[in-house]
């Protein structure tokens, strides 16, 4: 997974089932009765999409690298890099 890749956009579709997740060619589908769901549609309300990047780096087992690189991108955004 790589974050600076521009053709990786998150795509999310809410639906009465779950909620779909669509980053890149990678398609993750988040139950109604998974326990992210809860904050899955909290987020979704505030317009908030890092915990589904975070959500989709915890499936595919890319934990520390990929947090450092989203802390590093947020840092960026915050100082106008």
């Amino acid at each position: 997974m790589q974050l600076n890749d521009p053709h990786q956009r998150l795509a999310v579709f809410q639906s009465d089932s779950g909620i779909t997740l669509s980053f890149g060619e990678a398609t993750y589908f988040i139950e109604s009765n998974d326990p992210f769901h809860n904050i899955a549609s909290k987020a979704l309300a505030k317009n908030d999409y890092v915990p589904f990047y975070i959500e989709i780096a915890k499936r595919e087992g890319v934990g520390p690298e990929f947090l450092e690189a989203l802390q590093r991108q947020i840092q960026e955004t915050e100082t106008g890099d």
